[in-house]
């Protein structure tokens, strides 16, 4: 057993030439063998989003307008009963059709999401742009977080120089509107529960027109000039849902109606073809815990 150097009388007496032939001698003893060290946990943790923090997953896939099992069979799957009987109606008067895929993935649509194996967009936690969308992949796949409660918006295909629509209101009454240099979008927003699942609503809305500093309102009440350009929101066709991490906000248009809202946001027309898109939001992760939420009377004696 080797002696324990101490901070002793000898051991200060050493000369330099002593402590350097000491140390050799030492390092000889020991060769390279390197230092074992303990194993402890890191006291470095992973990032986590914050508390009323979210992820979602967006998948855009492209297939041909009125495909049969994409519009059929398909649907079985996904309960659009989770939208009140008025906003099903509402939105299917106006071309778009909505619901909720909570159990098993349609095969239809697992043998195309299978394709977008490893496929991410550049840009922020892999942002969907409306430029990627144009490229005509057979699926578009996006991942993003949000906030609870703020503002996300979702482009759905390309800017167009002109964008006709039509819109049918709650009394079966048609009207018309062109919009210039129009890009279709979603507003995206999202609430958290006290059970710990989210309720996702979604606005379509039109943005429009040249860009320009215009007056807003921001969070404080104070008034801004923000650049931006004119939008046409519906808030007549916003619908929400309540989404449990997992499951999946389903949206596409109604193939028979073409000239529609729903037609202009998820169909594309080119010179070879028209295609339909059919977008999938799914709830990806949540940083929420519903038993902190709860409140705890405390008797008092």
């Amino acid at each position: 057993m080797w002696p324990i150097l101490r901070n002793s009388r000898a051991s200060r007496d050493l000369g330099p030439s002593q402590c350097l032939a000491l140390g050799l001698l030492l390092f000889g003893l020991t060769g390279c063998t390197p230092f074992q060290t303990p194993d402890v946990e890191s006291l470095l943790k992973q990032p986590r989003m914050s508390a009323d923090g979210l992820a979602l997953d967006v998948f855009f896939v492209r297939f041909p307008l009125g495909d049969p099992a994409l519009n059929g069979s398909a649907w079985e799957e996904i309960d659009e009963q989770r939208l009140s009987a008025n906003c099903r109606r509402h939105l299917l008067a106006n071309g778009f059709r909505a619901g909720v895929l909570a159990g098993q993935m349609p095969a239809e649509l697992a043998e195309l999401l299978g394709t977008a194996e490893g496929q991410s967009l550049p840009g922020e936690m892999c942002e969907l742009k409306a430029a990627d969308l144009v490229q005509k992949p057979a699926v578009v796949r996006g991942h993003f977080q949000l906030r609870a409660g703020k503002r996300r918006e979702i482009a759905v295909g390309q800017q167009r120089d002109e964008l006709p629509v039509l819109l049918r209101d709650a009394a079966g009454s048609v009207s018309g509107k062109s919009y210039l240099q129009a890009q279709p979008l979603l507003a995206v927003r999202a609430y958290l529960l006290a059970d710990g699942r989210v309720r996702l609503e979604i606005v379509p809305e039109i943005s429009h027109g040249k860009y320009s500093q215009r007056w807003a309102v921001d969070t404080q009440g104070a008034f801004r000039l923000n650049p931006g350009r004119e939008s046409r929101v519906f808030e007549d066709m916003k619908f929400g849902a309540v989404l449990s991490p997992g499951h999946m906000l389903v949206m596409s248009t109604v193939p028979s109606r073409q000239g529609s809202l729903g037609h202009h946001f998820f169909s594309e027309i080119s010179e070879s073809s028209t295609d339909q898109i059919l977008l999938l939001v799914r709830l990806s992760q949540t940083q929420h815990d519903g038993e902190f939420e709860r409140e705890i009377d405390l008797a008092v004696e």
